[in-house]
């Protein structure tokens, strides 16, 4: 039962995830993708390495990509620790 329940809650949270950036909630996935570039910017200037302040190719698509994979999987997940937590 123990093991149902966390699995329902880690579904839910993952759906919640998976939803707010496949659906771009609040901005989630491009606030993301800047975040990374500052992220880049500030390695580049720790390391000196110059190929790191060029913007990341990765932009708010590939977030909206994990987001389309992680809902479903946290629905599923969810939907597993149901039947455990109920069977």
């Amino acid at each position: 039962m123990g093991v149902g329940i966390m699995l329902l809650v880690l579904g839910t949270a993952a759906a919640c995830w998976g939803a707010l950036f496949v659906f771009n909630l609040r901005g989630a996935a491009d606030k993301a993708a800047e975040r990374r570039n500052a992220v880049r910017a500030v390695a580049a200037a720790r390391t000196m390495d110059l190929g790191l302040t060029e913007p990341s190719r990765v932009g708010p698509w590939f977030f909206r990509l994990l987001g389309g994979i992680t809902l479903p999987g946290g629905l599923f997940l969810g939907f597993v620790g149901l039947v455990f937590t109920l069977g």
